[in-house]
């Protein structure tokens, strides 16, 4: 959660509070305070904001103006942004970061997914290393610490999971043999969590066929101890720069599929049939209704999934994967 001033905002959950209470922003409003937000007190330029909130979109000045106005009202600060005449806007109170996962006793890595717009992400990602054997630990942590490298050790695959390290944004250098499990039983289990995190295997030996299963299941590289210092660090330099796409791609996609969820059953139906490219006249036929009818679900389609065109439409199923819906709904 983000803290402005009185005011708390979640780019994640597109949520803002005043003194505790929520704040109704429509979806231009809140796009507009996300791109401020993310410029950490940088004036931005009118077109920058226009490619960012209207993208595709040929928009007045004034339209900028009244979201602006909005906003300011919405959060009872005139001098929450600040006008720049002839350049733009930025946002002139302090921003600072609440870091609520500590609050419950959960890990700090837990809340980079609400905070990574406001950093660069690659400089946060940290390195999980999960070895049974100390002095590969300690090794590797000097090693990290003397290039200023965040990361987290771990004794064990349980040590790992009970962690709770809930954040997309992560990498892990993966014992191939640990005491009580396996590097791909790890593997294997890190997928069915959805955690996106690339991995790259360690071991003292390998065979032909486990780098082959190791690979086929998505790890990154398979690396043979003892290690290459450069070399490793190279590798996960690129690693954690993966580790950064792959978050992002996790992290919209779990926005798509909240957005979702707030679709009715019927609203589902009518969404894949919208971007299976059927006219308003097939989709009333289809379903049995009227077009006038099919028309209110589709805006309420766009409505919900915060969608401005066709093409963000057809780009969020495709995220999300959905399939029709039965012909029942409501």
């Amino acid at each position: 959660m983000i803290r402005i001033g009185n005011a708390q905002v979640s780019l994640e959950r597109r949520e803002a509070f005043v003194d505790g209470k929520p704040i109704l922003l429509g979806g231009r409003a809140f796009e507009v305070l996300a791109t401020l937000i993310k410029a950490k007190g940088r004036v931005v330029g009118k077109d920058e904001l226009f490619s960012q909130v209207w993208a595709g979109t040929v928009v007045e000045d004034n339209n900028l103006q009244v979201q602006v106005s909005l906003l300011r009202k919405a959060f009872g600060d005139r001098g929450l942004i600040q006008t720049v005449p002839r350049r733009g806007y930025r946002l002139a109170a302090e921003i600072s970061l609440e870091m609520a996962g500590e609050a419950l006793g959960k890990s700090p890595l837990c809340d980079v997914a609400d905070a990574v717009e406001l950093f660069d992400e690659r400089m946060n990602v940290p390195v999980l290393v999960v070895d049974d054997d100390p002095s590969v630990r300690a090794a590797l942590s000097r090693l990290l610490r003397s290039h200023d490298i965040p990361h987290h050790l771990f004794a064990s695959a349980e040590a790992l999971f009970e962690a709770r390290l809930e954040t997309p944004y992560a990498c892990l250098l993966l014992d191939m043999h640990l005491p009580d499990t396996s590097g791909l039983e790890v593997q294997d289990a890190l997928r069915r969590l959805a955690l996106p995190w690339p991995i790259v295997f360690m071991t003292g030996f390998g065979t032909i066929p486990m780098t082959v299963q190791a690979m086929r299941a998505g790890a990154v590289e398979f690396l043979t101890k003892p290690f290459d210092e450069d070399q490793l660090l190279t590798l996960l330099q690129a690693l954690r720069r993966r580790a950064v796409a792959e978050g992002r791609r996790w992290h919209h996609a779990r926005q798509v599929e909240e957005k979702y969820q707030r679709l009715t059953q019927r609203e589902r139906q009518v969404f894949s049939l919208v971007v299976g490219g059927l006219s308003h006249k097939q989709i009333a036929k289809q379903i049995g209704t009227s077009e006038v009818t099919t028309k209110v679900h589709k805006k309420n389609i766009m409505s919900k999934m915060q969608s401005r065109s066709l093409l963000e439409l057809v780009a969020m199923h495709n995220v999300i994967g959905a399939q029709p819906e039965g012909l029942g709904g409501a």
